[in-house]
């Protein structure tokens, strides 16, 4: 088993010293009687085979990393700011001159194109602008682009948030090579098989049996697991990176009664894995964190991206992340500033993970990820998160379930975004900008990696393999049991409604006991959280507050620092609230939330039968 080299929390929140045993630095229990010159050589061979990656493709020149931050400099950039402009205006002629009359003359009696009867008017000029601009993205330099400009508008909401303390800009560096040991002796048995075998994993040419184990359960003495691949991103010298972030506390005032809440929220920003950061999300996070109560602090990741770093780098990131809050002295982990040394450590059982879009794809893959592929060769094992949020989770990056594939206007979020794993030709002519394959795959015009840059062929080969891994589309791959209680937020014009349904849908099955709750927020668009101005997106924020409240109880109800008797009583006066338990379906509250803030059990999306068989889960491709 590997061991840390702090301290971990019981389950009973108690500091337990760990041991200070050789095997801290094993990768499986067979490596226990290697020698200290024996551990460093391995460290050694992982190292040098990160470096001599890289050194197999040139570092991005000047004009691509300018690229890379959003600096448009070719020709045909001007036709893009021309071609977003010519849509924000035939947006408003449209909708004035066509859609408006048309309403008018039904009084308003059916939904057009752009408008729905459940909004406003200023409502769906919003929506028609941000859309008009979203179907000209074409390149990641557009993206980043608009998302500077986001960047920028964003945070002077902040001027109307009071008493919330932000802590910006917190950096602390990260050893890749200490950081994967548990994920390393976890799969030591696939790797020891396919060795065994004879299978080339040189990543620069590998066989197809090595991609097929990238989504292939292969057994071993833990449980089913498939391989992971090592990472492409460019690394610092000796496998260390850097990372940043920021902290969001709420202040207690004299205005509100409320108790100071201990709960910690390890957050993760959506954009596709390409685009945003903290930054673009800092005032929604300074409400939740309000909403929470005071003593909320709030940790945002500004976790690496691609194309400059591909699966499963983000991953790794949000494993280094949760160590910096409950373990900030591991040895995976070096602290190089004042603000990030000073960082005490959080009580595992006060953390709750989120994320939403593109981050809530990252939240649900941690909790797989340290569910299966650290805890199995920790020892003593981490005290998982008590609850996960979600919203407009991207549980299918391949763009595969119908909602992903609509044609209608409501959502802002274009579709689709990526491309079936099954489907070749769909993948080769993606003409719209592929986030999917941006994330597996990288992007070989700006950043040149052994996924991309050896040929169409192998780009599709490493696509279709890592598409389906477990970590990147959970939805239809991974194994979901073992998790924590969970809410999905979702809207009925989401983008990614049916990846929300479907993988609410599957963890209630896969976790009975455990609370799941999907809430679908009638004529809601993809992550209408963010938007202060709705009442939508203050009722959501209320409904995480209270989420994470109900699973604390469970939690000290399981550990006995409550009665269940006190459990019960509070249950009941939520339940008086109108959450919808007795009608729940598949061990999931099953609730859509209406303009005006009730709830019902009213469902009116796709069969999960029909969700369920979009891909052909006993035929898994033959990379």
């Amino acid at each position: 088993m590997v061991s840390t080299p702090s301290t971990l929390y019981s389950p009973t929140g108690i500091l337990v010293e760990k041991q200070q045993a050789l095997d801290a630095n094993s990768e499986s229990d067979q490596t226990n009687s290697l020698s200290p010159q024996q551990l460093q050589q391995q460290r050694d061979q992982y190292i040098l085979s990160l470096k001599q990656h890289q050194q197999h493709f040139p570092a991005p020149s000047f004009l691509q990393r300018a690229y890379l931050n959003g600096i448009l400099h070719k020709p045909k950039d001007i036709a893009f700011l021309a071609r977003m402009a010519w849509r924000a205006i035939y947006s408003m002629v449209r909708l004035h001159c066509v859609e408006l009359p048309f309403l008018i003359a039904t009084r308003f009696q059916y939904s057009s194109k752009h408008h729905p009867l459940g909004w406003p008017w200023w409502w769906t000029i919003v929506i028609a602008l941000i859309r008009g601009v979203g179907v000209e993205l074409k390149t990641i330099g557009h993206l980043r682009f608009v998302g500077h400009f986001m960047e920028g508008f964003l945070p002077f909401q902040m001027l109307f948030v009071r008493h919330v303390k932000v802590q910006k800009n917190v950096k602390f560096k990260v050893s890749l090579e200490a950081l994967t040991r548990p994920e390393r002796a976890t799969l030591a048995h696939v790797r020891e098989e396919l060795s065994r075998r004879g299978v080339s994993v040189d990543i620069m040419n590998p066989s197809k049996e090595y991609l097929r184990s990238m989504h292939y359960p292969v057994q071993g003495p833990h449980a089913q697991i498939s391989n992971m691949p090592e990472e492409v991103g460019r690394l610092d010298e000796g496998g260390i990176y850097s990372l940043k972030g920021e902290w969001i506390e709420a202040l207690h005032h004299a205005n509100d009664p409320r108790p100071r809440t201990s709960t910690v929220v390890l957050y993760f920003h959506g954009g596709g894995h390409a685009f945003l950061s903290p930054r673009s999300h800092r005032d929604y996070l300074a409400r939740l964190a309000k909403e929470i109560g005071p003593g909320t602090r709030i940790f945002s990741l500004d976790y690496r991206l691609g194309p400059e770093h591909p699966f499963p780098a983000a991953i790794h990131d949000a494993f280094a992340a949760y160590l910096y809050l409950v373990q900030p002295k591991h040895e995976a982990l070096i602290l190089n500033n004042k603000s990030a040394a000073q960082h005490l450590p959080v009580d595992p059982r006060d953390v709750v993970v989120g994320g939403d879009s593109a981050g809530a794809n990252l939240a649900a893959a941690f909790m797989i990820y340290l569910a299966k592929y650290v805890q199995p060769s920790m020892s003593p094992k981490y005290v998982m998160p008590h609850a996960t949020l979600l919203l407009s989770v991207w549980a299918d990056p391949t763009s595969s379930l119908p909602a992903a594939n609509n044609n209608d206007w409501y959502c802002y979020c274009p579709g689709p975004i990526g491309s079936h794993p099954f489907d070749k030709k769909t993948f080769t002519d993606f003409k719209a900008l592929n986030l999917a394959r941006n994330y597996i795959c990288g992007d070989v015009s700006t950043n040149a990696n052994a996924r991309n840059a050896l040929g169409e062929e192998r780009a599709w080969l490493w696509y279709a393999s890592l598409a389906q891994h477990p970590l990147v589309s959970p939805v239809h791959r991974a194994d979901l049991s073992g998790l924590t209680n969970t809410l999905v937020q979702t809207g009925t014009h989401d983008r990614l409604y049916d990846d929300n349904r479907l993988y609410a849908h599957r963890l209630g099955k896969e976790n009975p006991g455990k609370l799941v709750r999907l809430e679908t927020y009638k004529d809601q668009v993809h992550v209408h959280q963010v938007f202060s101005i709705l009442e939508a997106a203050k009722t959501g924020l209320k409904n995480l507050a209270r989420f994470i409240e109900r699973s604390r109880l469970i939690r000290d109800a399981e550990e006995g620092i409550i009665s269940q008797k006190e459990f019960q009583e509070v249950e009941r006066r939520y339940l008086g609230l109108g959450l919808i338990k007795d009608k729940s379906v598949d061990n999931v509250e099953w609730v859509v939330v209406e303009a005006n803030g009730k709830e019902s059990a009213k469902d009116e999306g796709w069969p999960m039968t029909v969700l369920s068989k979009v891909w052909p889960l006993n035929e898994l491709i033959e990379a």
